[in-house]
């Protein structure tokens, strides 16, 4: 893969072979590793970022060009010296080879036209001064059609092909001076009709075909300074525009691009100013509502904004000292509340299995209390009570699942005696008597409140 700093050496060979075969000079050339050594020796610094690849890419490609234009001039000059010896067909081939390169190579374009046009001859010498003098002829010819610029552009031909040529020179320059003067008149007449871009256009022109034009450098300068001034209060009524519209952001972008070629603009500086503090304020505002709602990590960050717009930095910090120190105090409030909830978690299973342990250590007590009611009553036989509960199988026909049934009941009637309430006692007695009719407990159970209280 070649190198992209090799590629004009490479055309410079391609260039000057004819000429090498022809015995011509050839103009020394550095060599790409001497370039490369040279260009180590600038400290780029490290190259991270995008911009600074497309800046370095940039230098590079400006080098390439350089190195391309002072090449094609070492070749043109080749070409050149072909032609004054009157090998034309060698000078149009390597003008021809310039101009594939470099299309705006005018100097070779005139070159290659005038070689082919001499193409031929069998004096050289003398075609060529009849050629010079002939584009001469032609300018006076268009000059005084008042044409001048065709006219420079044959003058301008005649002294490439003969520098020496006094009589083009002077018609030229004299030619470039009444055009530079024409060019000046137009630009003070746009400048006093107030169209400054347009008499800067004129005046550039002038200063191109003149550069030492009187008093040019002033008048562009100061339109210059005009174009600027009116360009900024255009971006600024547009800022302001947008400001009362509420579009804060966007007019600070057009504030920025008036300070960039105005920097002490006062009434941008001033507007400026004045945005960034509302937004400032904005953000603070902002801010102080998240803190209020407990969000302080959001509060935090919109005073941070707001110090970038301007907002006092110890101001700004102090309010995020507190947002710090209420995020403390509500991290150790949340932190506090978890554990109390979870003691009181705890706490409550606590108390359940207590309670659980209680009411088997109650149940198993009433279960003794019936038993020795039970034993000290003496009464034998089904009481009137029992009687009435209806009779249930025989007690060898009892499955095992009716007995721990009847058990059950027997013991909640138990618990229901012993809270005072007799009425679901005897319910409770009653169903267990149904359920194993030889559930002695039972009826004891029921003689008891058949004795306390009768039918009641």
């Amino acid at each position: 893969m070649k190198h992209p700093a090799a590629e004009p050496f490479l055309i410079l060979w391609v260039l000057l072979l004819p000429g090498l075969a022809a015995g011509q000079a050839v103009p020394a050339v550095k060599d790409t590793e001497g370039l490369f050594l040279d260009m180590s020796k600038v400290n780029l610094g490290t190259i991270t970022s995008d911009d600074d690849k497309q800046r370095y890419i940039y230098t590079i490609q400006l080098e390439k060009a350089r190195i391309t234009r002072k090449t094609l001039k070492g070749v043109y000059e080749n070409a050149f010296d072909l032609y004054r010896k009157g090998e034309f067909d060698a000078a149009k081939e390597l003008a021809g080879r310039i101009i594939a390169i470099d299309p705006g190579y005018e100097d070779a374009a005139i070159l290659r036209r005038a070689s082919e046009e001499l193409h031929g001859s069998q004096k050289p010498r003398f075609s060529e001064k009849k050629l010079i003098e002939s584009k001469f002829e032609e300018g006076m010819a268009l000059y005084r059609q008042g044409r001048l610029v065709e006219a420079t552009g044959r003058w301008e031909e005649a002294v490439k092909l003969s520098p020496t040529n006094l009589k083009a020179r002077y018609w030229l320059k004299k030619a470039r001076k009444e055009m530079a003067e024409e060019h000046f008149r137009r630009g003070e007449r746009a400048y006093r009709q107030h169209r400054l871009r347009e008499a800067l256009d004129q005046w550039y022109s002038a200063l191109v075909l003149n550069p030492r034009y009187p008093r040019l450098s002033g008048l562009i300068a100061r339109a210059e300074s005009e174009t600027r001034d009116a360009d900024a209060n255009e971006k600024l009524q547009e800022a302001l525009n947008l400001y009362s519209q509420g579009q804060t952001e966007d007019a600070l972008r057009i504030l920025d691009t008036i300070l960039e070629t105005g920097p002490g603009n006062t009434k941008a500086i001033k507007l400026m100013a004045e945005i960034r503090a509302e937004i400032a304020g904005q953000h603070v505002t902002q801010g102080r509502q998240y803190y209020e709602g407990k969000k302080f990590e959001r509060a935090i960050a919109e005073w941070k904004k707001a110090v970038t717009f301007g907002y006092d930095s110890r101001a700004a910090d102090q309010l995020i000292a507190r947002a710090k120190e209420a995020m403390r105090r509500e991290d150790a409030r949340k932190v506090k509340e978890v554990e109390l909830a979870k003691r009181r978690e705890e706490e409550a299973s606590k108390a359940a299995a207590e309670a659980k342990a209680k009411e088997e250590e109650e149940a198993s007590k009433a279960a003794a209390a019936a038993k020795t009611a039970a034993a000290t009553s003496g009464a034998s036989g089904p009481t009137p009570a029992a009687g009435t509960a209806g009779a249930g199988p025989a007690a060898g026909t009892i499955s095992e699942d009716a007995r721990r049934s009847s058990q059950q009941h027997y013991l909640s009637g138990v618990i229901y005696f012993q809270k005072g309430d007799y009425v679901k006692a005897r319910d409770e007695w009653t169903l267990a008597l149904q359920l194993d009719p030889g559930n002695s407990d039972a009826k004891a159970g029921l003689e008891r409140i058949e004795k306390l209280y009768g039918g009641k």
